[in-house]
């Protein structure tokens, strides 16, 4: 599985960051991929230039796609908030000065300020540039002698804040997205942790629902939330955009996903009114519908009221309740792994989120899945138990009237999944080369 956005920005060589692009292979792809963006170019492909009769090969393609799709690296790397840089206004400003190679009388003259004020400027700059690098090496030394150091998942890099909240392991990651999402990475949420380390790490989940690049009115923000949680996506909306996730207008009519820090706003701004001086060449008709659409939505939504929820919770406890037999198959090899759960509905979904999280039960298909990539494998359900009526999400067969469980019916249920599972086990043989049980 490759990298994330902002694990391979912040995994990128010194070079690559100042570039702002890297070389990465995997499985299936080798080439170039955009650190801002995370566009690729495939090594081998030969990419024509917009409106030229000129070709560039991927990596010259990716230093022109860097150029004209986010301008000069020091420019972005400026607009990323000082959680992340450690500088202050002041000295970015400084900083674009001197990159534009402007004198310090002139410095002065721009500024108001004085001569030895911009020397100072420059001297403090230049010693946060030695103690960086003392650091980058300390650290290098110290990673090569502790190489069972967990792993930290990596911080947004348009984060409004970092803290002790963000120091979460991998392992810490997966555990919390698993006990708040017990039916699948695709929700629903079970509740809103009130720990600011679990609200953070769920938060960074939530925010994988939207791709870069794509702007959403507020409506459709919270469609996608509502499949979350319906009781609480108001709340997580505000919180995507506090913690950085999300950026929007200040009338709250366009939503996206942040690539810069606190310039993003006004760099975007800039770029919708070039497209609009240029007559909107640029833009497909489809996305101007939907601009025009999203700003006429209203800035404040009203959350669903307690009979709506109620109607909503109603409809899914509704649903039947599938259990059986299935298979996950491993189409490169014909490898089968055979299991059964009283819970079919949205298995594969859970199974393939704890596959891709590395914590399966089964080991070997863990390796496996691994190693030959989520596309070679399939899933299908064998056989489901016949029961006398239908088995709902509500749970009411499970369940008396006060709450408590019916242990007779769900031990009942389990036993008929596992008869089941030892037949299809009997009749498929999956072990040894042939599978993975």
């Amino acid at each position: 599985m490759g990298m994330s956005l902002d694990e391979r920005f912040w995994e990128a060589s010194l070079s690559d960051m100042k570039q702002g692009f890297m070389y990465e292979q995997e499985d299936s792809f080798a080439g170039y991929c955009c650190l801002i963006c995370g566009a690729r170019f495939e090594e081998g492909e030969i990419f024509k230039l917009p409106g030229e009769e000129r070709f560039f090969e991927a990596r010259k393609y990716a230093e022109y796609h860097v150029n004209m799709e986010h301008g000069s690296m020091l420019g972005y790397l400026l607009s990323l908030d000082k959680k992340a840089t450690g500088l202050t206004d002041v000295q970015k400003d400084m900083i674009r000065d001197f990159a534009a190679g402007l004198a310090d009388n002139e410095i002065v003259k721009r500024t108001g300020g004085s001569a030895s004020t911009v020397r100072n400027h420059r001297f403090v700059l230049k010693e946060k540039a030695k103690q960086a690098k003392l650091l980058l090496a300390i650290m290098e030394l110290m990673d090569a002698g502790a190489k069972e150091a967990p792993r930290f998942v990596p911080i947004h890099r348009t984060a409004t804040v970092i803290d002790e909240r963000f120091a979460v392991t991998e392992e810490e990651y997966e555990a919390i997205i698993r006990q708040y999402f017990p039916d699948g990475p695709d929700g629903p949420l079970d509740s809103l942790p009130r720990k600011e380390k679990r609200k953070a790490a769920v938060l960074r989940h939530i925010a994988s629902f939207f791709q870069i690049g794509v702007s959403y009115s507020e409506t459709e923000v919270s469609e996608r939330l509502r499949r979350v949680s319906v009781e609480d996506y108001v709340t997580i909306r505000r919180y995507l955009v506090d913690y950085g996730y999300l950026s929007r207008k200040e009338d709250g009519s366009v939503y996206w996903v942040p690539v810069m820090g606190k310039d993003d706003t006004r760099m975007i701004e800039q770029e919708r009114g070039k497209q609009a001086a240029a007559g909107g060449a640029k833009q497909k008709p489809e996305k101007a519908e939907s601009m025009q659409a999203e700003t006429t939505k209203p800035a404040v939504e009203a959350k669903p009221d307690k009979a709506a929820r109620k109607a909503l919770t109603a409809e899914y406890q509704e649903r039947e309740r599938e259990m059986g037999v299935y298979q996950i198959k491993n189409e490169a090899n014909g490898r089968l792994f055979v299991g059964a759960s009283t819970n079919l509905n949205g298995l594969w979904n859970k199974e393939k989120f704890v596959l891709g999280m590395g914590s399966h039960m089964n080991k070997e298909l863990q390796k496996e899945w691994k190693q030959f990539g989520e596309e070679q494998f399939s899933f299908l359900v064998l056989e489901t138990v016949k029961t006398d009526g239908s088995v709902r999400y509500d749970y009411k067969d499970v369940y008396d009237a006060e709450g408590k469980e019916l242990k007779h019916v769900s031990k009942g249920y389990k036993r008929e999944v596992e008869s089941l599972k030892e037949k299809w086990l009997e009749k498929l043989q999956p072990f040894g080369d042939k599978g993975y049980n």
